[in-house]
Protein backbone atom coordinates (compact mmCIF):
# COMPACT_ATOMS: atom_id res chain seq x y z
CA UNK A 1 0.00 0.00 0.00
CA UNK A 2 2.37 2.34 1.05
CA UNK A 3 4.55 1.39 -1.99
CA UNK A 4 1.44 2.52 -4.35
CA UNK A 5 0.90 5.66 -2.44
CA UNK A 6 4.83 6.61 -3.65
CA UNK A 7 4.16 5.71 -7.07
CA UNK A 8 1.00 7.93 -6.75
CA UNK A 9 2.68 10.83 -5.30
CA UNK A 10 5.73 10.55 -7.25
CA UNK A 11 3.19 10.89 -10.68
CA UNK A 12 0.91 13.77 -9.29
CA UNK A 13 4.36 15.68 -8.91
CA UNK A 14 5.87 14.97 -11.99
CA UNK A 15 2.10 15.92 -13.90
CA UNK A 16 2.48 19.48 -11.89
CA UNK A 17 5.91 20.07 -12.90
CA UNK A 18 4.82 19.95 -16.36
CA UNK A 19 1.50 21.28 -15.64
CA UNK A 20 3.74 24.64 -14.57
CA UNK A 21 5.04 24.56 -18.35
CA UNK A 22 1.58 24.74 -19.65
CA UNK A 23 0.70 26.71 -17.42
CA UNK A 24 3.15 29.62 -18.58
CA UNK A 25 2.75 28.77 -22.44
CA UNK A 26 -1.31 29.76 -22.18
CA UNK A 27 -1.11 32.37 -19.39
CA UNK A 28 0.22 36.07 -19.71
CA UNK A 29 1.18 37.86 -17.12
CA UNK A 30 2.29 41.91 -16.97
CA UNK A 31 4.11 42.79 -13.89
CA UNK A 32 5.83 46.14 -12.51
CA UNK A 33 6.18 48.78 -10.14
CA UNK A 34 4.51 52.49 -9.70
CA UNK A 35 6.12 54.96 -7.97
CA UNK A 36 6.21 58.58 -7.64
CA UNK A 37 8.99 60.96 -6.97
CA UNK A 38 10.65 57.54 -6.01
CA UNK A 39 8.68 56.89 -3.51
CA UNK A 40 6.62 53.57 -4.11
CA UNK A 41 2.43 54.04 -4.04
CA UNK A 42 0.57 51.62 -1.88
CA UNK A 43 -3.23 50.69 -3.19
CA UNK A 44 -2.56 52.41 -6.53
CA UNK A 45 -4.99 50.51 -9.03
CA UNK A 46 -3.02 49.76 -12.21
CA UNK A 47 -4.97 48.70 -14.77
CA UNK A 48 -5.21 48.04 -18.61
CA UNK A 49 -6.51 50.02 -21.10
CA UNK A 50 -7.29 48.81 -24.88
CA UNK A 51 -5.51 51.11 -27.45
CA UNK A 52 -8.05 52.71 -29.72
CA UNK A 53 -10.64 53.10 -27.26
CA UNK A 54 -11.92 57.30 -27.33
CA UNK A 55 -13.01 58.83 -23.83
CA UNK A 56 -16.25 60.15 -25.45
CA UNK A 57 -17.45 56.18 -26.22
CA UNK A 58 -16.10 55.09 -22.67
CA UNK A 59 -12.81 52.98 -22.19
CA UNK A 60 -12.97 49.08 -22.01
CA UNK A 61 -11.11 47.87 -18.74
CA UNK A 62 -9.04 44.91 -19.61
CA UNK A 63 -7.23 43.81 -16.48
CA UNK A 64 -6.37 45.41 -13.47
CA UNK A 65 -4.52 44.71 -9.92
CA UNK A 66 -3.82 47.04 -6.64
CA UNK A 67 0.04 47.89 -5.91
CA UNK A 68 1.22 46.05 -2.66
CA UNK A 69 3.35 47.87 -0.01
CA UNK A 70 6.17 48.13 -2.51
CA UNK A 71 4.33 49.31 -4.99
CA UNK A 72 4.19 45.96 -7.22
CA UNK A 73 1.60 44.12 -8.94
CA UNK A 74 1.36 41.17 -11.57
CA UNK A 75 -1.90 40.98 -13.74
CA UNK A 76 -2.45 37.72 -14.73
CA UNK A 77 -4.75 36.04 -17.19
CA UNK A 78 -4.15 39.11 -19.26
CA UNK A 79 -5.90 38.82 -23.26
CA UNK A 80 -3.83 39.13 -26.18
CA UNK A 81 -3.69 42.59 -27.73
CA UNK A 82 -2.59 46.23 -27.80
CA UNK A 83 -2.73 48.24 -24.00
CA UNK A 84 -2.06 51.30 -22.36
CA UNK A 85 -0.90 50.22 -18.72
CA UNK A 86 -2.08 53.73 -16.03
CA UNK A 87 -2.12 53.83 -12.52
CA UNK A 88 -4.92 56.01 -9.98
CA UNK A 89 -3.61 56.71 -6.88
CA UNK A 90 -7.14 56.81 -5.29
CA UNK A 91 -6.14 59.53 -2.39
CA UNK A 92 -9.54 59.53 -0.47
CA UNK A 93 -10.29 55.62 -0.68
CA UNK A 94 -13.79 56.53 -2.64
CA UNK A 95 -13.50 54.35 -6.04
CA UNK A 96 -14.40 57.16 -7.74
CA UNK A 97 -11.31 59.55 -9.85
CA UNK A 98 -11.39 62.83 -7.85
CA UNK A 99 -9.47 65.14 -10.45
CA UNK A 100 -8.31 67.29 -7.50
CA UNK A 101 -6.93 64.86 -5.30
CA UNK A 102 -6.34 61.86 -7.34
CA UNK A 103 -3.08 61.06 -9.13
CA UNK A 104 -3.08 59.34 -12.67
CA UNK A 105 0.45 58.05 -14.70
CA UNK A 106 1.00 55.90 -17.42
CA UNK A 107 3.93 53.53 -18.29
CA UNK A 108 5.72 55.20 -21.01
CA UNK A 109 8.76 57.24 -22.00
CA UNK A 110 9.27 60.74 -20.01
CA UNK A 111 9.89 63.37 -22.08
CA UNK A 112 11.96 65.82 -20.47
CA UNK A 113 11.06 68.49 -22.62
CA UNK A 114 7.65 68.91 -21.37
CA UNK A 115 8.34 67.15 -17.99
CA UNK A 116 5.22 64.24 -18.76
CA UNK A 117 5.50 60.63 -19.18
CA UNK A 118 3.84 60.00 -22.61
CA UNK A 119 2.07 56.83 -22.77
CA UNK A 120 3.56 53.93 -24.84
CA UNK A 121 1.39 51.11 -26.55
CA UNK A 122 2.30 47.93 -25.23
CA UNK A 123 1.95 44.55 -27.04
CA UNK A 124 0.71 40.94 -25.85
CA UNK A 125 1.08 38.27 -26.97
CA UNK A 126 -0.57 34.42 -25.45
CA UNK A 127 1.87 33.01 -23.25
CA UNK A 128 4.02 36.29 -22.66
CA UNK A 129 5.30 37.57 -19.41
CA UNK A 130 5.89 41.54 -19.84
CA UNK A 131 8.72 42.65 -16.76
CA UNK A 132 9.27 45.79 -15.41
CA UNK A 133 6.25 47.80 -16.51
CA UNK A 134 6.93 50.42 -14.31
CA UNK A 135 4.58 53.68 -14.24
CA UNK A 136 7.38 56.36 -12.65
CA UNK A 137 5.40 59.62 -12.01
CA UNK A 138 2.12 60.22 -10.87
CA UNK A 139 0.19 63.51 -12.18
CA UNK A 140 -2.82 65.75 -10.55
CA UNK A 141 -5.04 67.19 -13.00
Amino acid sequence: MKKRFLVLAALIVITMSGCDDVVKAVTTTISGNVSNDGEAVSGASVILLETGDEVTQGISLSNGMITNSNGNYTMVAVSAGDYYVAAIDDANNNIIFDPDTDRVGYYGVADTLLGITIPQTIHISKGDDLENIDIIELYQL
